[in-house]
């Protein structure tokens, strides 16, 4: 299907082939048709699956281009969604001359804000605190022509408590079409969302949480630390494009620090730089600039950042959810990525609990500035809790060395040697499974060595 497939004028049709966008993604397929009916709908979809054009389409198509008043307003949470949702709208001004786009954030103080507003823009995209203050509190422009309002990332405006601020906006409205995109749809969300905002349509995506094409990873770092682990893993795997994640604005200094003592170039990024600084920050991430950087959570939602290949979890947020929105930042529109976790003996509890959700990890060691592949990880021990799991053969040496322990009578220490002696055949079955593993290491190397003599050819 393409875009000439929805009923878009030939000009808009156009400026997305020349914009770069051959062909819609599921989530565009089913809001944008909806959307241009004037349809409310609330939209759950994985990160990367191209939300934003859903709603900037048919919102751009339908403005009054001869109306200089607003007609749409779009609703971010941080003021980096909101100045990228503003930088994506502005592409389109190529193609529709008349198009007026203002950003309202707290980026620009109150009388910057209001400069220029003579003539009111058709579009407005800013966060919930600035947008209520300029356009209800203010009454900056004329509101009764607003027909389409977008909350964008909804759970995390409500997360961060905007939600008073929406809906002093909506008590100013006239029942406006409203379209809600989020990548998660709980039901304390939707609660708080029918407050205010009627829906005629919901959409949920297959993938609730990250794109299939992100493949994760656990690394356990052992006792080596996190930033001596991130040293070797990144000299190791020389990724284009990095993204290093930590839960906190100290353990982002603190790894930044590590990787420039070590002469490992990266950016920073979190939530204490100020503004001027963050502007550069983002001017740096946007031309590519450096091929780490290290982060706060605080860029894990909803930023469009190319091309990135990997993504390094050094610890792990409290709130898991966020695990799924760092993870997204790579594998974005149908590319491949990888998610890669750290985590030892001592904080294996929030992998573990990852991994018994559903997470499809593969396992590592970090040993000596190499990765090992790791045949039990964290499964060990879910394994050997179920009998079906294990084999015919590992199952009679278990029931041979229980009638071995058994006893008449029963002896001191009889539960601990009959433990110990099932504690023995497990050990014998995880060398097993080592060595086996080993083995195929070892005939992975001598394939690739095979196949470089013989010039990429086996």
């Amino acid at each position: 299907m393409s875009f000439s497939g929805f009923s878009l004028s030939s000009n808009m049709v156009n400026a997305l082939t020349k914009l770069g966008y051959e062909n819609p993604s599921p989530v565009q397929q089913v809001v944008i048709p909806k959307a241009l009916r004037g349809t409310s709908l609330l939209a759950q979809s994985e990160t990367g699956s191209g939300k934003t054009h859903s709603y900037l389409v048919p919102i751009i198509e339908k403005l009054d281009m001869n109306l200089n008043r607003p007609q749409a307003v779009i609703i971010t949470p941080t003021r980096e969604l909101s100045r990228q949702v503003f930088e994506f709208a502005r592409e389109f001004q190529r193609f529709f001359p008349k198009l007026k786009v203002r950003l309202f954030t707290s980026e620009a103080d109150v009388s910057q804000n209001e400069e220029g507003s003579t003539v009111a823009p058709q579009l407005i995209i800013g966060t919930p605190g600035r947008v209520k203050q300029l356009l209800v509190d203010k009454e900056l422009f004329i509101l009764n022509n607003v027909k389409t309002v977008v909350l964008d990332e909804a759970d995390m405006l409500l997360d961060l408590g905007y939600f008073e601020d929406i809906e002093g906006l909506f008590a100013s409205l006239r029942e406006p079409q409203t379209m809600v995109f989020s990548a998660t749809l709980k039901q304390n969300l939707k609660d708080e969302l029918l407050k205010f905002v009627r829906s005629d349509f919901e959409f949920e995506s297959d993938k609730v949480h990250t794109a299939s094409t992100v493949k994760h990873h656990l690394i356990n770092i052992k006792h080596i630390g996190e930033s001596n682990a991130l040293v070797q893993f990144l000299k190791l795997k020389n990724p284009y494009l990095c993204i290093v994640f930590c839960s906190t604005k100290d353990k982002v200094n603190e790894i930044h620090k590590a990787l420039l003592d070590n002469n490992i170039d990266a950016l920073y990024f979190s939530g204490s730089l100020d503004e001027r600084s963050r502007k550069r920050a983002l001017r740096e991430i946007k031309a590519n600039t450096h091929s780490i950087i290290v982060a706060s959570d605080l860029l894990a939602r909803g930023m469009d950042i190319p091309d990135v290949t990997d993504v390094v979890s050094v610890d792990l947020p409290n709130d898991l959810e966020f695990y799924h929105h760092r993870a997204g930042r790579t594998g974005r529109f149908g590319k491949s990525g990888d998610s890669w976790v750290f985590y030892n003996n001592d904080t294996e509890a929030k992998p573990r609990e990852l991994y018994n959700s559903g997470v499809k990890f593969d396992f590592y060691s970090l040993r000596a500035g190499k990765l090992v592949d790791d045949p039990v990880g964290l499964a060990e021990k879910t394994k050997f809790r179920k009998k079906a799991e294990f084999s015919p053969e590992e199952i009679k040496e278990i029931k041979i060395a229980k009638a071995k322990t058994k006893k008449d009578k029963v002896e001191p220490m009889h539960k601990k040697k009959t433990q110990f002696a099932i504690e023995k055949v497990k050990r014998k079955y995880k060398r097993k499974a080592i060595q086996r593993s080993v083995r195929k290491q070892l005939e992975n190397e001598a394939k690739a060595k095979r196949k470089a003599r013989n010039g990429g050819d086996e």
